[in-house]
């Protein structure tokens, strides 16, 4: 039986040893949870956005990875970011993936920077600035608590209620009219899920990080198998 294939978007960072020494790379825990849920994983390296036809041809299924904060020239906005931590190459890449991937009826699954990069790709804003959603404990802490919308896939595999990991400073602030909200921090109501309300485009998107879960619970596996098999 062929496996279905899963591009991860990759990042750049320079090598903290040797900072003239950039790394392309995509956290482990991404080709982890495709590897157990059935799938080839395939890192796509920031490229030419003219490359994003040739990649998404190559691949069944995209998966946006967290990292820098999307550009806010992108929804008409001032920068009023607290944190200088921009990368507009790789933004108009993965802007064109995502173009290049609705074209081609390509299923897209995204984590934290992905899932804002898609609302602002369909046309929704960001909050530049946001409090109480970077935790300072250990990547596999579940931080807040997380209510889900009884008719979607997570509420089949999280249940309405459950706790999750946060690494992430900007959220979506208007919704792409494509998009619908499926789960939210109950505390400050910030959107921590959303989904295609189009039939044309097969959607998941989530604000935490289940990549870095995958060893402390099994709802976060369950996650990447539907990803890999169903979306």
């Amino acid at each position: 039986m062929t496996k279905p294939i899963i591009g991860i978007t990759a990042n750049v960072r320079p090598n903290p040893a040797h900072e003239d020494i950039n790394w392309s790379y995509a956290p482990s825990g991404f080709v982890e949870g495709v590897q157990k849920a059935g799938g080839l994983a395939i890192l796509l390296p920031v490229s030419d956005p003219s490359e994003a036809k040739n990649y998404i041809s190559m691949i069944d299924k995209l998966i946006l990875i967290g990292g820098q904060n999307v550009d806010p020239k992108f929804y008409n906005e001032e920068n009023h970011a607290s944190e200088n931590d921009f990368f507009l190459e790789r933004d108009l890449f993965e802007m064109a993936l995502i173009e290049e991937a609705t074209k081609q009826k390509k299923p897209i699954f995204s984590i934290c920077r992905g899932t804002q990069l898609m609302n602002v790709a369909l046309g929704g804003s960001l909050h530049q600035d946001i409090e109480r959603h970077w935790q300072d404990k250990p990547s596999d802490y579940l931080y807040h608590e997380m209510i889900i919308d009884e008719n979607s896939k997570l509420a089949e595999i999280y249940g309405l209620e459950t706790s999750i990991n946060s690494f992430h400073h900007q959220s979506i602030k208007h919704l792409a009219s494509d998009l619908r909200v499926i789960a939210r921090d109950p505390e400050d109501n910030t959107v921590e899920a959303v989904e295609s309300n189009t039939p044309d485009l097969r959607f998941l998107g989530v604000q935490w990080h289940p990549e870095l879960l995958l060893h402390k619970r099994e709802e976060d596996l369950k996650l990447f198998e539907y990803v890999v098999n169903e979306l």
